[in-house]
């Protein structure tokens, strides 16, 4: 699991007048929002006797723990002790992690980590999410798997014609093949020919697509957000998005968050067909990247076998190494895992690097140090 990158937390539309409890990367947080309607982000532990914020309640732009009353603010401040009353000097070193957000897409978007602002990877584009011309519906998934997992099933196109039926038949396996590759640091791109079979549920889907008609797939990844977007060209005129984040709650569960677009049949008596299918590809997907061993992806590249169509993931896989290897993200589970139930641990907010005069409380998880020299452009 790594640090210093973007991840949804919740819907919008979960948090509203009372705290929301929300775990990512092994950690809990808090999610409230203050009295402009903002969402705020903190770790969830109280730093006086270890209370679970997310179970209190909102005064003003604090989040009070149910344990002694304790007021944090938007920013992680304790701004009041009720056991001390109101001319009490609180310390400033009374303070827990408070992490940036960004609402977009109807999702809540935390940033894990100390980087500043300039530095960091963006949140990826959604142009279709206000676009008329497309339809939108939701769903939510969970995985038994790490999310680097789940993001390669997603951007892999190969499996398709093994695990979807609707979008692939294995005697077309070989005719399937990737027209070129983009890359960024953080970023990936393809576009693939494939060759699946006639849609056969009924009449309007048979004349969306003739027998091996070829189908335009355009997959897409971004370390922000573990996110996987897949345009799948029907024809000229008929294509669906899906934009999946997936969210690590922790080394062995994936949540993901997932838009599907449509420009055709644009209806709303169109959705629960759409959701419907949506959730079909998710659970056969679920099969088999459940069951993978081991459950994340091996750091050694000589652990595993590819072949030329592993090419678009190897460029994930490689982004997602760089982070481990050059710049130290990865959480160390293992020694982590030493203290649970015994200490709590914070991820670093970016007041820690901004404030490294202040003797925080609560300690940070242990990260793997990078072991080759970081070379990088800031975020753009």
């Amino acid at each position: 699991m790594l640090i210093n990158l973007w991840y949804v937390a919740e819907w919008s539309h979960v948090v509203t007048d009372k705290p929301v409890k929300a775990r990512l990367l092994g950690r809990d947080f808090v999610l409230f929002r203050d009295t402009d309607g903002v969402v705020q982000c903190l770790s969830d532990v109280c730093l006086h006797r270890g209370g679970s914020l997310s179970g209190g309640w909102t005064k003003g732009d604090c989040v009070a723990c149910p344990y002694h009353g304790w007021q944090f603010s938007g920013q992680g401040k304790v701004e009041f002790i009720p056991s001390e009353g109101k001319d009490f000097k609180i310390p400033d070193r009374a303070r827990i992690d408070a992490y940036p957000v960004e609402e977009r897409y109807g999702l809540i978007w935390v940033f894990l980590g100390d980087l500043p602002e300039s530095e960091r990877y963006p949140i990826p584009p959604l142009p279709e999410f206000d676009d008329p011309e497309w339809r939108l519906i939701t769903d939510e998934f969970t995985w038994q798997a790490e999310a680097a997992r789940v993001v390669e099933n997603g951007i892999d196109i190969a499996h398709a014609s093994f695990v979807h039926p609707v979008f692939g038949m294995p005697e077309t396996a070989e005719e399937n093949h990737i027209v070129k590759i983009e890359k960024g640091e953080h970023w990936g791109y393809s576009e693939n020919l494939q060759y699946p079979p006639q849609f056969k549920e009924n009449f309007l889907r048979r004349r969306m697509r003739k027998e091996r008609q070829p189908t335009v797939t355009k997959p897409y990844y971004d370390l922000s957000g573990m996110t996987v977007r897949i345009q799948i060209d029907i024809n000229p005129k008929m294509s669906i998005i899906m934009f999946d984040a997936n969210t690590p709650v922790d080394e062995h569960t994936t949540r993901t968050f997932a838009l599907q677009f449509r420009n055709f049949f644009k209806s709303s008596l169109f959705d629960k067909g759409s959701r419907k299918r949506l959730r079909r590809i998710l659970n056969e997907d679920a099969v088999i990247v459940n069951a993978a061993s081991p459950n994340y992806l091996p750091d050694n590249l000589a652990n595993e076998m590819s072949v030329k169509d592993d090419k678009f993931m190897s460029s994930f896989r490689a982004a997602r190494r760089r982070c481990v290897e050059e710049f130290g993200w990865k959480i160390d589970t293992d020694e982590a895992a030493r203290f649970t139930g015994k200490k709590a641990l914070a991820i670093p907010s970016p007041l820690r690097r901004e404030r490294q005069d202040l003797q925080w409380v609560i300690d940070t998880v242990p990260l793997l140090a990078p072991v080759r020299q970081p070379v990088r452009a800031t975020g753009s």
